[in-house]
């Protein structure tokens, strides 16, 4: 069995502002290289309408780290934070997954 890395953040997003965060989120996955990420999904909580949680499963957690610190994903941060109704949530589900 190997393990892997998963990150989970949870998002806040107005209604007014939905459209724009998706936007961000999948734009940026599909243009920025980003090694040793093998899943990356936006999923939008059906009962709590601008809530999200992002996915993200990584070869190892220094993949995932290196990734966090690149000026690409910082620029990212920084437009996505700006739609958000509240900070980010995502230090409660940082894991090793066994698969």
């Amino acid at each position: 069995m190997s393990e892997t890395f998963m990150h989970i953040g949870k998002f806040t997003v107005s209604p007014d502002r939905r459209d724009a965060f998706v936007e961000v989120m999948k734009g940026y996955d599909a243009s920025a290289p980003q090694k040793g990420l093998t899943h990356s999904n936006v999923i939008e909580d059906e009962n709590t309408p601008g809530t999200f949680m992002h996915v993200t499963v990584w070869e190892t957690r220094d993949d995932w780290v290196a990734v966090e610190k690149s000026p690409a994903h910082r620029e990212m941060h920084d437009k996505r934070n700006a739609l958000l109704d509240a900070p980010m949530q995502h230090d409660f589900v940082c894991g090793k997954v066994a698969v």
